[in-house]
């Protein structure tokens, strides 16, 4: 039983793609989508690198079964070729939706960090950062769950709505509270867990736990912090 395992290794070890082949299956999918035909020329272009290189990539991906080239013809993914490509892409697209909607980043920097992470993040970690975006709007059962619906879920909720030893999950902050790197460094931002100490007998300030450490805050400052109860 163990060998069969082992063999199983090396051979999914050897069907493994370096990021540099992923990125030749992106991008044909990409230009046979847009063109549909992916040229040499256009691969070499699209990617900024010599045309031997990319004879060079095309040959290795025609080995392994994921294009079907032949010289001078244009080059066309194989159904396994298509999978891996297609799986890419929504890897890249997860990430920068992340990087954009939920942690605020430029889109310009989000494509770059997604470009560099989409090859490095396996199928079970890119399915626990789909969940924990879904668990982060608070839409676990919605089947349309976006970032614009944290202003419209009837599961997510101002944090000064919480009572005194209720918990909740930060979704979305205000960007009016201002001195976001501040609070950060006190563990107050997206994903993390706040709790409710005690209230001061008019409700105002709030005395808050984060990671551990008490917080008092005014109950206007905690109206622009969203929160699913957990």
């Amino acid at each position: 039983m163990f060998e069969s395992f082992n063999i199983f290794v090396r051979q999914m070890e050897k069907e493994k793609l370096s990021p540099h082949l992923e990125d030749y299956l992106e991008t044909i999918s990409a230009l046979s989508k847009n063109d549909q035909i992916a040229r040499t020329t256009d691969i070499a272009n699209t990617l900024n690198v010599k045309k031997p290189s990319v004879t060079a990539a095309l040959n290795a991906l025609s080995k392994k079964g994921f294009v079907d080239y032949q010289k001078y013809k244009p080059v066309t993914l194989t159904k396994k070729g298509d999978a891996i490509a297609n799986q890419i892409s929504k890897k890249h697209e997860l990430l920068k939706t992340f990087f954009t909607d939920i942690l605020d980043i430029a889109p310009e920097e989000s494509e770059v960090a997604a470009c560099k992470m989409e090859h490095s993040l396996g199928d079970s970690m890119m399915q626990k950062l789909v969940n924990f975006i879904k668990n982060l709007h608070g839409c676990t059962n919605c089947t349309q769950c976006k970032h614009s619906c944290v202003n419209d879920c009837p599961n997510i909720l101002p944090l000064s709505s919480l009572k005194k030893g209720e918990t909740g999950l930060v979704v979305a902050i205000d960007k009016k509270l201002g001195n976001a790197s501040h609070y950060a460094g006190m563990g107050l931002s997206l994903g993390g867990k706040v709790s409710v100490l005690r209230k001061a007998p008019l409700g105002d300030p709030f005395v808050l736990e984060i990671r551990g450490t008490k917080l008092s805050m005014r109950k206007d400052e905690l109206d622009l912090i969203k929160i699913k109860k957990i």
